[in-house]
C-alpha cells in the first residue's frame, strides 16, 4: 500500500487495511486479494536444436486477458515425446535420444504454444563389435553386431560397413558371417567401419561336423561265399578328413559283415544296391555288391492259378531258380498263349470279356526256360463300394480328395465311375470326388456318397474350427478422461467366422496409458489420440483399438 492509500495486490488471501496518524489508528478495512485469470502462455528458448544429454531452459511469458504479465504462476510442463526429451517442472529440458519433441506449458485449461525441438546425436567416437571373438565349425554362421557411441558413452546410430580383412570366411552387408572351409585362427578378421571409426572381432574356424562317409571299394563284384575288406573315410562339408570309428552293417542283403569291415558274400546271386553300410554320428556311407548268378534251371510264375472278373487286372511275377533252388535274376518275356486276356511287358495281365478257364495261358520266358500260370475269367457285378478316407477330419474351407473302390461278391476289384454327392451337409463335392468343407463346424455322419450300378458307399466328415485368422477388440474406439479406466475384450475367429478360443497378450504400443494382463486399460496424463494403441495378440495374429485421452480437472 502506498502513502497515498493505493493498494496493490501481490498474492491471494485476506488482508486488513489501516490508516495511522500520530498515535491514532483507524478501524481495520478487510480486503480479499484474488489471483488474476491466465489468458495466454507463450514459451520460447534460445535454440531449438540439442545434442543428446544436452539441456535447455525454456522461458514462459504468462499474461491475463488485459495483456498484463503475470508472475509466480505455477505451470505444468509437458513433452510430446518423453523418449526424445524430458522437461522438469521449472521448464528445464534434457535431451535423451535423437528425434523430434514438442514442449508445452499449461495453467489450468490454458495451454501454451508448442515449442518444437530437434535432438541430434553427438559425433561418433567409438564402435564396439559383438561378439569380440567366436569359434565356428566350417560352414557355420554367426551374426555380428556393431554399436556406435559418442564420447559420453551415448549410443549413436550407425550403419556399419562389414568386411573380412584376414580370411576365415565371408560376411554379408547385415553382419552375418559364414565361416570358410579352411581351419585356423583369424585374428581381427571381421571388421565394422562407420564415420571413420572401426572395430574388429576374431574368428577361429574348426573342422566341421561329420558330413559324409565314403565306403571303398564301390561297387564290387564277388562270387558266392567270397570275402571283401571294406574301408570308410569321413569328411566334413568342405572335404576335411574327420576321424571316425564306423559301425558296419548290411542293409539290403547279399551277405554279412563284421565290425572290422570284412564282408562275406551270401549264396543268393544278385545286385545288392547300397547294401554295405558304414554309420557314424548319424551319417552313413554305402557300397553296392553284385554276386555272380549260377545257371538258370526253372522259371516259376505267380500267382497260379488265379480267378479274375472280366476286365480286371492281375500282376504276375516270375522267379528264376538254379538247380540248388537259389534265385537267379531274370528279365522274363511275358506272353499269353491260349487266350483269356492280354499282358504287358511288365507282367500286368488284363482279363478279357469271354468267361472260361485258360490253362497255362500266361507264360514267362528267360534263357530258354519257360514258366506258366492258369487263368479263369468270370463275369462280375459290383457288390460293394468303399469310400476312403473314412472318417475324414477337416478345418473349415479345407479340401479332401475321396476315392471309391468297387468290389464283386468275391472281393475282386470291379472298375467303377462313381457319382459323387453330399447327403447330410458339411460341404460340397466335385464330380471327381474333391470335397470342400463348409464353414459350419460339426460331425456329418455318412455325408459323402459314391454311387455306381445301384450300389453306394459313404464316408463321414468332421468339420473343425479353422486356424485363428482375426482378433477383434471391443470397444474399437474409446474416449477417456485422464487416469480413468475401460475394460477391453478380444474375440478370435477363423477365416470362416467361427469363434476360436484365445488367451490374448495385451500391450499398449503407441502410448496413451497402460493395460494389465486381463485387458483393463488405464488412461495416462497426456492428452491426445492414440491410434491402434491397445493391442491383443495370440498365435501371430493381433487386433487393435484406438484411445483418445482428454484433459482431467485442474
Amino acid at each position: 500500500m502506498s502513502s497515498s492509500g493505493v493498494v496493490t495486490g501481490k498474492s491471494a488471501g485476506l488482508v486488513a487495511i489501516t490508516a495511522t496518524t500520530g498515535a491514532i489508528v483507524s478501524n481495520a478495512l478487510a480486503m480479499t486479494v484474488v489471483n488474476p485469470s491466465v489468458a495466454s502462455i507463450t514459451i520460447s528458448a534460445a535454440t531449438t536444436t540439442l545434442v543428446t544429454s544436452g539441456t535447455l531452459q525454456v522461458q514462459a511469458l504468462v499474461r491475463d486477458a488485459a495483456g498484463n504479465v503475470l508472475n509466480n504462476v505455477e505451470l505444468s510442463w509437458g513433452t510430446s515425446t518423453p523418449g526424445v526429451a524430458a522437461v522438469s517442472n521449472t521448464g528445464l529440458v534434457m535431451a535423451t535420444s535423437p528425434g523430434q519433441a514438442g514442449i508445452t506449458a499449461a495453467a489450468g485449461a490454458v495451454v501454451s504454444n508448442v515449442l518444437g525441438l530437434t535432438v541430434v546425436s553427438a559425433p561418433l567416437a567409438s564402435i564396439t563389435v559383438t561378439p569380440t571373438s567366436v569359434s565356428l565349425a566350417g560352414g557355420a554362421t554367426q551374426q555380428f553386431s556393431a554399436v556406435g557411441r559418442d564420447a559420453g558413452g551415448n549410443v549413436v546410430a550407425i550403419t556399419p560397413v562389414w568386411s573380412v580383412v584376414s580370411g576365415g570366411g565371408a560376411i554379408s552387408a547385415t553382419g552375418l558371417f559364414t565361416s570358410g572351409g579352411a581351419p585356423g585362427t583369424f585374428a581381427n578378421t571381421v571388421m565394422a567401419t562407420a564415420g571413420g571409426k572401426a572395430a574388429a572381432a576374431s574368428v577361429t574356424v574348426t573342422i566341421g561336423p561329420l558330413a559324409a562317409i565314403t565306403v571303398s571299394p564301390n561297387p564290387v563284384s564277388l562270387s558266392r561265399g567270397a570275402t571283401q575288406q571294406f574301408t570308410a573315410l569321413g569328411k566334413d562339408a568342405f572335404g576335411n578328413t574327420v576321424a571316425i570309428l564306423p559301425e558296419w552293417s548290411v542293409a539290403a542283403g547279399g551277405g554279412t559283415i563284421d565290425q572290422s569291415g570284412l564282408f562275406i558274400a551270401g549264396m543268393v546271386s544278385g545286385t545288392y544296391t547300397n547294401t554295405v553300410t558304414a554309420t557314424s554320428s548319424g551319417k552313413s556311407g554305402t557300397a553296392t555288391v553284385s554276386i555272380s548268378p549260377p545257371s538258370l534251371a526253372t522259371v516259376t510264375v505267380s500267382p497260379d492259378p488265379v480267378s479274375l472278373a472280366a476286365g480286371t487286372t492281375q500282376q504276375f511275377t516270375a522267379v528264376g531258380l538254379d538247380s540248388d533252388g537259389i534265385v537267379v535274376p531274370i528279365t522274363p518275356v511275358w506272353s499269353v498263349v491260349s487266350g483269356g486276356g492280354t499282358i504287358n511287358p511288365a507282367g500286368l495281365f488284363t482279363a478279357g470279356t469271354v468267361a472260361g478257364s485258360y490253362a497255362n495261358t500266361v507264360t514267362a520266358t528267360s534263357g530258354g526256360k519257360v514258366g506258366a500260370a492258369t487263368v479263369t475269367v468270370g463275369s462280375a457285378a459290383v457288390a460293394t463300394i468303399t469310400v476312403a478316407p473314412n472318417p475324414a477330419t477337416l478345418g473349415a474351407g479345407a479340401t479332401q480328395q475321396f476315392t471309391a473302390v468297387g468290389r464283386d461278391a468275391a472281393g475282386n476289384v470291379v472298375p467303377i465311375t462313381p457319382a459323387w454327392s453330399v447327403v447330410a451337409g458339411g460341404g460340397t463335392i466335385s464330380a471327381s470326388g474333391l470335397f470342400t468343407a463348409g464353414a459350419a463346424a460339426g460331425s456329418y455322419a455318412n455325408t459323402v456318397t459314391a454311387s455306381s450300378g445301384g450300389k453306394a458307399g459313404t464316408a463321414s466328415v468332421v468339420v473343425t474350427v479353422g486356424a485363428l485368422a482375426t482378433i477383434t477388440l471391443t470397444p474399437r474406439v474409446v474416449i477417456l478422461p485422464q487416469n480413468s479406466r475401460v475394460q477391453f475384450t478380444a474375440v478370435g475367429k477363423d477365416a470362416a467366422g467361427n469363434i476360436v478360443p484365445i488367451s490374448p497378450v495385451w500391450t499398449v504400443v503407441a502410448g496413451g496409458g497402460t493395460i494389465n494382463s486381463t485387458g483393463s486399460f488405464k488412461a495416462g496424463e497426456n492428452n491426445g489420440i492414440f491410434l491402434n494403441t491397445v493391442r491383443a495378440a495370440s498365435g501371430g495374429i493381433s487386433g487393435s483399438a484406438t484411445v483418445t485421452v482428454t484433459g482431467g480437472g485442474l
